[in-house]
């Protein structure tokens, strides 16, 4: 890691030795102005890596020990980004989806990568029969079936997904929501919608998005969190549990109890295995419950109020991204009556996970993107896209934005629900939309996988996801292109290292101390 000669100097040669960590992989990669970023690990320890850049696919395929197998640069046929929206690993190969949309057609377009040579293979496009007037909502893909889901004006759910015999054919279903509440605004449930692979990193960005789709099997679940519905007063909002079952072709429709809210989430939930956690933030109390998925009924329950000390911490509480005159943009917040109010400054996030031993890890707090105003009305305005966290099936790719005329994009692209979040318009006549990696606060939490007890122990407790920030935060510049992915019971964290024109990966396992690394920055 990048260290400056002053911090050596102040903090000394062990804090140096204990933040150096093991490098899984270091590969060189001519990567500049990567389009997209997708990692992928099989469940023999095969790694394989893809960006788009500059109308070329690349691939690198590496073995369970860290070794190059294999290294492509491919010109695409269409010269299009990709845009690469889920992945599969089948017992052959990893196979990468994209949308390809032409006119009113539209078009799933699969590449793939042999998991034992790196030999690349072009799939057939299949062209989606869509139903008229359904707007696209978001593709993934999970262990057995890639999938692409859209909604109508009745707010009915159109889904495909490849066959079981052929991964190049797409199988059709509409699922009816009239069971399900209509919320106060069109559309809000369907904007900023996140598949939640077991793969994805845990962090607060991926845990902070208010409607999440799981995949079991057959089964979707979709589950909504704090959405206020037509009809309904700011006391009936709740965590909506919508399932679709692919066999059968039916929803069910079920909630938690319901929440009051003002004006912003207060709330949120994450699915885990049989369990469903929900955490209620606010200003001046803290509440976590743990629910059984298939009856729904409370199991554990935590529950702080103001000025309380939040006992079920097993780490002190982040604050990422929150740069001032007085402050790094890293701070972590000791406070007790800071605390509460900095969780409850965002929208309410909680992730959870777990690795080799007994334990679930948690990552609860908020997560704010940052906005920027402007009064100016210029229409020769410059339009930038922004620096944005692409939520691939594998983990998240930082993509750094890019300025281009207003003009290149069209006022239906910009005024879109769906597609006006992806651009920033800081010379625009409304506020401007997210940019950048916002500001996180949070902590984690280890708890018994069985009883939901907090997990107690002397000394720092062992929570990677903590280790993964700690390092990312010790990279001197951040990197600009960055992936974590699970690697079995392990993290991987990946990186690009501009200096050295080399993509690295370093690994991280529960119980294992750090190791110096022969590639320290």
């Amino acid at each position: 890691m990048r260290k400056l000669f002053f911090s050596l100097l102040f903090v000394g040669a062990f804090a140096t030795a204990a933040s150096a960590q093991k490098e899984f992989a270091n590969i060189e990669l001519p990567m500049n102005r990567a389009e997209d970023l997708v990692s992928v690990a099989d469940k023999n320890g095969n790694v394989c890596i893809y960006f788009y850049q500059g109308g070329d696919l690349n691939f690198a395929l590496l073995s369970p020990s860290g070794q190059k197998l294999a290294q492509h640069e491919i010109p695409y046929r269409f010269s299009k980004d990709p845009q690469v929206l889920g992945t599969r690993v089948t017992d052959e190969e990893f196979i990468f989806y994209s949308r390809y949309t032409n006119g009113r057609r539209e078009y799933v377009r699969p590449f793939a990568i042999n998991r034992r040579t790196g030999a690349f293979r072009s799939l057939q496009d299949v062209q989606l029969q869509l139903e008229r007037n359904v707007d696209f909502i978001g593709g993934f893909g999970d262990d057995q079936h890639f999938y692409m889901l859209y909604t109508d004006k009745d707010e009915n759910l159109h889904l495909y997904r490849d066959s079981d015999q052929n991964v190049a054919t797409m199988e059709y279903k509409v699922f009816k929501t009239d069971q399900m509440p209509r919320t106060r605004d069109r559309y809000a449930r369907e904007s900023g919608m996140i598949y939640v692979h077991p793969d994805l990193e845990r962090n607060v960005f991926t845990g902070h998005h208010r409607s999440k789709i799981y995949s079991r099997g057959d089964k979707l679940y979709m589950i909504f969190d704090g959405y206020f519905l037509r009809g309904k007063g700011s006391d009936d909002t709740t965590t909506e549990i919508l399932t679709l079952d692919w066999n059968s072709g039916q929803t069910q429709y079920r909630t938690l109890p319901a929440i009051a809210q003002r004006n912003s989430p207060t709330f949120n939930s994450f699915l885990y295995q049989d369990k469903i956690f929900r955490v209620n933030l606010e200003k001046d109390k803290f509440k976590l419950t743990a629910y059984d998925f298939n009856s729904l009924q409370p199991l554990k329950e935590y529950s702080y109020a103001e000025n309380e000390e939040i006992a079920i911490k097993s780490t002190p509480v982040h604050q990422r991204g929150a740069g001032g005159l007085f402050s790094s943009g890293d701070d972590i917040i000791e406070k007790q009556d800071k605390v509460m109010k900095n969780l409850a400054g965002g929208i309410p996030a909680i992730t959870v996970d777990t690795y080799s031993d007994s334990t679930l890890q948690l990552t609860i707090g908020s997560y704010k993107a940052p906005r920027e105003r402007s009064n100016s009305q210029d229409r020769s305005r410059m339009v930038r896209t922004p620096d944005r966290y692409v939520r691939t099936s594998r983990g998240l790719a930082l993509i750094p934005g890019r300025w281009t005329p207003a003009y290149n994009i069209p006022s239906y692209y910009l005024n879109s629900p769906y597609y006006s979040r992806y651009f920033y318009d800081p010379y625009g006549q409304s506020d401007g939309l997210p940019s950048g990696p916002g500001i996180s606060t949070y902590f984690h939490s280890v708890l018994d996988a069985k009883s939901l007890a907090k997990v107690e122990q002397e000394g720092e407790v062992d929570v990677l996801q903590e280790r993964v920030e700690r390092y990312e935060r010790e990279l001197k510049p951040e990197p600009e292109f960055q992936t974590v992915y699970r690697y079995g019971d392990k993290l991987h964290y990946g990186y690009y290292d501009r200096k050295a024109r080399t993509f690295r990966i370093v690994e991280f396992a529960h119980g294992q101390a750090p190791t110096p690394s022969d590639n320290q920055q």
